[in-house]
């Protein structure tokens, strides 16, 4: 009955035991760690209820099929099995469900439930997440509150260098060649003058 019930509560993610609880399974989404530039994968934690929700006829044709029995004799088997579970939790205090977790009965109509320990980081480990941009392959930018692929950009960006070296640095280096050439023919002026008398 243990393995019927595991299989059940793993296929449809919830479970009715009357008498005890209701046990469900809620997996939280994937979520990104963009600090740790991580994708966190889904977690799956089971939720337990001291509700007294009886199961539904779903849950007993599953059974008869599993046990290979007909549903009255499934529907009598899992009493039998919920009336033995509340026996050994008012025996005992503590039950364990295989594959489940773990109940607890704290006083006369309250029952604690602990999950089984799992790996840290379940069945899927945190995938990195890096950004991969490849050479020449256009991809979106946001600038500012526009959206522009990269050849966009890259246009943009080389008219603006055209822009801004479109007149070309003037040269003068003549200047100073001038000076010397002036001052070297007022030298060549004045030797003629004062040899010339």
């Amino acid at each position: 009955m243990h393995n019927a019930v595991r299989k059940f509560f793993a296929l449809y993610h919830h479970l009715a035991l009357p008498g005890i609880g209701n046990l469900t399974l809620q997996t939280s989404p994937a979520q990104l760690d963009f600090v740790n530039r991580n994708i966190i994968p889904s977690l799956a934690c089971i939720n337990f209820s001291n509700d007294g929700i009886m199961p539904d006829k779903s849950f007993y044709s599953f059974l008869s099929q599993e046990l290979q029995i007909d549903e009255q004799q499934a529907e009598h088997q899992f009493a039998g099995f919920t009336s033995s579970l509340r026996a050994d939790l008012d025996e005992q205090r503590t039950i364990h469900l295989r594959g489940i977790g773990q109940l607890t009965k704290q006083s006369s109509h309250v029952i604690n439930f602990q999950p089984e320990e799992k790996n840290s980081n379940g069945y899927f480990p945190p995938l990195v997440a890096e950004r991969v941009i490849r050479k020449n392959a256009a991809h979106f930018i946001k600038v500012g509150e526009q959206e522009k692929t990269s050849t966009e950009m890259q246009t943009a960006l080389r008219q603006e260098e055209k822009k801004v070296y479109i007149e070309p640095r003037r040269e003068r280096w003549w200047i100073p060649a001038a000076i010397l050439a002036f001052i070297g023919i007022i030298g060549i002026f004045i030797y003629y003058l004062t040899h010339n008398n």
